[in-house]
């Protein structure tokens, strides 16, 4: 998965990206054992140079694992799709679900769960 998103900003010496998602399941809070977690912990060490805005409907601070990195900070849905070059679907939760796909237009999407597939 990093490496996906390394390769979609190859181009960009300076890329935001939108990690949508950080909990463990769709529609929770929890983190513990997230494999999103890990995933954005992965991004902002492998591709420094990027802004990563990480975003949870469900929770309303980064997680310990996050929150020391200098290039991961928590945003809101909105502001991390209009900012964003890449948007990374990594939980698929209801809110991203329900996302106007004209916020995605001109940007890379790395869709892991599949749920804008199929529309």
């Amino acid at each position: 998965m990093v490496d996906q998103v390394s390769a979609a900003v190859a181009d960009n010496p300076a890329p935001t990206i939108a990690a949508l998602g950080l909990a463990f399941k769709a529609n929770i809070d929890d983190l513990r054992e997230s494999p999103a977690v890990r995933i954005v912990q992965d991004m902002a060490g492998k591709i420094p140079q990027a802004r990563i805005l990480a975003v949870d409907p469900h929770i309303d601070a980064l997680p310990a694992a996050l929150e020391g990195l200098g290039n991961v900070k928590l945003a809101g849905r909105e502001e991390a799709a209009a900012a964003a070059d890449v948007v990374v679907l990594l939980v698929d939760h209801d809110a991203f679900k329900e996302m106007d796909r004209s916020a995605l237009a001109g940007k890379k999407v790395i869709d892991t769960r599949g749920i804008w597939r199929s529309r």
